[in-house]
């Protein structure tokens, strides 16, 4: 048996970063804010895969999560990453349970909450995959957990990880994926750490290198969708709406309930985000931010309510299955593009990075 003994804090719906920020908290004795690690890459991308269902996938960030969203932090926060996926149980169980023994605490990916025991609203009811959890420690029948929606350390018998961890993430892992955090430069200022990564992605969105991604995206789904009606059958078009719909959801990917028929009961606007990172620069401008921020925050509520006009129109069109007016997105589009070019560019105006202050996010 073998358990780490490390800070941990709840945080809803942001199990992707949570562990992370476990880790970094039990190695400086400071907390990055999980709000603006994980909403801070706003930006899109227009995936187009013939053979894939749908063919053309819209998203409105610059990357996912995952070993996209850890190799990005990587080295502006300081640590090494150990990572895998795919391998058979018994091996991964291995390999996670030598990281522990060697003092690195190791995020598990993309786990079905159905098989999660301590979650009693879904455990054998519900299946919720995609969740990540962060390990510290193991006996020979269980391995111990942080869940962000949980207080304490969480167990989870062998048995049941192996079935949660059965299934691909599809687009994202494939089964058994860990990522072990080795945390062993951290860099100690939070400000500079937020603004860095803030000034990178806002390169990328602004000066894509791909046509497929940021600024580029977009002007790229503008000049293609006109020939989408042609090239798709009204079944290809509602299947490319739905997946568009989904993935705009601002707390986690779902389907409205004029959709779906079923109520979440979360607060999950489709505004792909950008009314969360808002609430975060507002919130932590005094502590890690600029005098940018301010502006930026509004801008991005504007850019976010202009996504939600955008999918209230792809909503009405499933309904009616009706996709023959797709030039009314144009003008909608190009407005976002303007909003969001302006909104992420105040990232690389300015750069003045704060002095941390040990107890930043505890008053």
């Amino acid at each position: 048996m073998k358990q780490l003994e490390l800070p941990h804090r709840t945080a809803d719906y942001l199990c992707p970063v949570n562990g992370l920020c476990d880790i970094y908290e039990w190695k400086t004795g400071n907390r990055l804010p999980e709000e603006l690690i994980h909403g801070s890459r706003p930006g899109f991308q227009l995936i187009s895969q013939d053979r894939a269902i749908p063919p053309k996938m819209i998203f409105w960030g610059q990357g996912t999560i995952g070993k996209d969203q850890f190799n990005y932090w990587k080295n502006l926060i300081g640590y090494n990453m150990i990572a895998s996926e795919g391998k058979p149980f018994q091996q991964t169980l291995m390999e996670v349970k030598s990281l522990i023994d060697q003092d690195i605490p190791t995020i598990l990916f993309g786990l079905d909450m159905y098989h999660l025991p301590y979650h009693e609203a879904f455990y054998h009811t519900q299946h919720i995959p995609g969740h990540v959890l962060l390990m510290v420690g193991y006996d020979e029948q269980a391995v111990f957990v942080h869940d962000n929606s949980k207080l304490g350390v969480q167990t989870v018998p062998n048995s049941d990880l192996q079935q949660a961890w059965a299934q691909d993430y599809i687009g994202i892992s494939k089964k058994n994926a860990y990522f072990g955090i080795d945390m062993c430069r951290p860099n100690l200022n939070i400000a500079d750490i937020i603004q860095q990564g803030m000034a990178r992605n806002a390169a990328l969105y602004l000066n894509a290198p791909v046509d497929f991604i940021g600024a580029r995206g977009i002007e790229k789904l503008i000049a293609e969708l006109p020939a989408w009606n042609a090239r798709f059958p009204a079944d290809v078009m509602k299947q490319i709406y739905l997946h568009h719909v989904e993935f705009t959801a601002s707390t986690v990917p779902e389907l409205p309930e004029e959709l779906s028929g079923i109520y979440s009961g979360i607060d999950n606007p489709h505004q792909a985000g950008r009314d969360k990172l808002a609430d975060a620069l507002l919130k932590y401008q005094s502590d890690f931010g600029t005098t940018k921020w301010a502006t930026a925050a509004k801008q991005l509520r504007e850019s976010g309510k202009m996504i939600e006009a955008i999918i209230k129109e792809c909503i009405n069109d499933i309904r009616a299955m009706s996709f023959a007016d797709i030039d009314k997105f144009i003008p909608l589009l190009s407005e976002v593009k303007n909003i969001e070019e302006r909104a992420i560019g105040q990232f690389q105006i300015e750069r003045t990075i704060h002095k941390n202050r040990p107890n930043d996010l505890d008053r």
